[in-house]
């Protein structure tokens, strides 16, 4: 997930409050800068099928 996918998740709705400090992340540090500032979480789960196609992509195009 990155920090565009994580907010655009939360314009849909159904966050929760985040529980504590979030953990660093490495692929996308804005990621863990906005669930910072925003305060909110986002299941993965809701996200899988961009999640999936982003896996299903050739790694060139990554």
């Amino acid at each position: 997930m990155t920090a565009a996918d994580y907010t655009a998740a939360l314009g849909e709705g159904e966050s929760t409050p985040l529980a504590g400090p979030p953990t660093t992340s490495p692929w996308d540090p804005e990621l863990a800068l906005a669930m910072e500032a925003l305060g909110s979480t986002v299941m993965e789960e809701r996200l899988l099928p961009a999640l999936l196609s982003d896996l299903a992509r050739p790694a060139s195009s990554q």
